[in-house]
């Protein structure tokens, strides 16, 4: 009796001490190590997506007799994010949440990891309760496909009139299984699965409307996580209009440093997409140049941010200098990913250069205004006339 006591103070003191610590414990089991070459899998990754897309490895475990741990300690105030066991081959892994406390992992076949069951800290249970009402969906049309071949026939089933049916029929399924998503979703506000997985799996469904409540459905617990922003950003970018918020961008700067465009709330915003590569761009910049001289005194009311696509550091920097925009005030700000820049997609930038103006609020006062007018609109605005008030009228 005694010893049992004193096995639970040990464990229920050392799952204190991980939480106390941010420390995630990863468990693993695979009962059937083969790979899809026939060798066993002798090594597993921790990994998280990184920039651009990247598979970054945050910690290793060698597998031995098919159990495994890996470990991984996180940073103050690190998010709740979705990771992934890697190892497999085929780009295949096994996702789960990375969060302070056990989790258990467990695999029936190396050749299927993805079938794993994650259990053991809150946000992982809930992603594993999710997942389980995708897996009966797919089991219950399954079942319904089996029982109408054996009451008509195979026949029948692969006739017009039978995969007319089985249509319906999935189409019904799936409208029930959205409906009870969206009720778990609104149950499990407070989990970080919840924004991801409502970007992922519903937003490109939801009018504009109805995913602007989904934004505020949202726990405001969650406001300052990645995966909230993320799916805020996106819910903006689709509904993007003069007079309504502008999606929140990170700007990367020359010195390493990043901004958001939310961090100049309070000011006016001259929002400008360009490319080396583009001579509209480079004309844009001498203009631009004018207006700087224009609100340098009064760069507190008035910011420049120029946005470059460029994927090369030394390109981008260099373009500064050439453009004659290297001062201080005037914002400039590139991800190095070229067109394929999430700040680009956000405000759909088809063409360069593109300028966009924001009031102080962050409301879009114009999404493509050419050089002429923006000028003329800044000289009214530093004189106190807010045209775009009556425009949005």
């Amino acid at each position: 009796m005694l010893h049992r006591l004193l096995s639970t103070v040990i464990l229920l003191v050392v799952c204190i001490a991980v939480n106390a610590q941010g420390t995630c414990i990863i468990s693993g089991n695979i009962a059937d190590c083969r790979l899809s070459d026939g060798k066993k899998i002798k090594n597993v990754y921790l990994t998280r997506v990184g920039d651009a897309g990247r598979q970054v490895k945050v910690a290793t475990a060698k597998v031995s007799k098919g159990k495994y741990t890996l470990k991984y300690e996180l940073a103050q105030d690190e998010p709740v994010l979705l990771y992934s066991i890697t190892g497999f081959g085929d780009g295949v892994g096994i996702e789960l949440f990375v969060e302070p406390g056990e989790v258990t992992v467990t695999t029936e076949s190396a050749l299927n990891p993805n079938e794993s069951f994650v259990s053991g800290t809150p946000s992982n249970d809930t992603y594993a309760e999710y997942k389980a009402i995708l897996s009966n969906r797919e089991h219950e049309v399954a079942r319904m496909i089996a029982s109408l071949e054996e009451e008509k026939g195979k026949v029948w089933v692969e006739s017009a009139e039978g995969q007319s049916t089985i249509k319906r029929m999935v189409a019904k399924e799936k409208i029930k299984t959205e409906s009870m998503l969206l009720r778990f979703f609104i149950d499990h506000n407070e989990s970080p699965m919840t924004p991801l997985e409502v970007e992922r799996v519903l937003l490109p469904k939801l009018s504009a409307t109805y995913a602007e409540q989904m934004t505020k459905a949202i726990s405001s617990s969650l406001h300052n996580h990645p995966y909230y922003h993320s799916f805020r950003n996106k819910v903006l970018a689709s509904n993007m209009k003069v007079g309504n918020e502008v999606p929140d961008i990170a700007l990367p700067l020359l010195n390493g440093n990043v901004k958001h465009l939310t961090d100049f709330r309070g000011k006016y915003v001259v929002l400008n997409f360009w490319a080396n590569g583009c001579n509209k761009s480079k004309e844009m910049f001498g203009e631009l140049q004018n207006l700087y001289d224009v609100i340098k005194e009064k760069n507190n009311e008035i910011v420049i941010i120029s946005f470059a696509l460029e994927s090369d550091a030394m390109a981008w920097e260099s373009g500064i200098k050439t453009n004659n925009a290297d001062h201080d005030g005037w914002i400039h700000a590139c991800d190095i990913l070229g067109t394929e820049s999430p700040a680009a997609k956000m405000f759909a930038v088809e063409k360069t250069p593109k300028i966009v103006l924001i009031e102080p609020e962050g409301l879009a006062v114009s999404l493509d205004m050419d050089i002429d007018e923006l000028v003329i609109r800044v000289e009214q605005i530093m004189s106190g006339d807010l045209y775009y008030l009556d425009q949005e009228k």
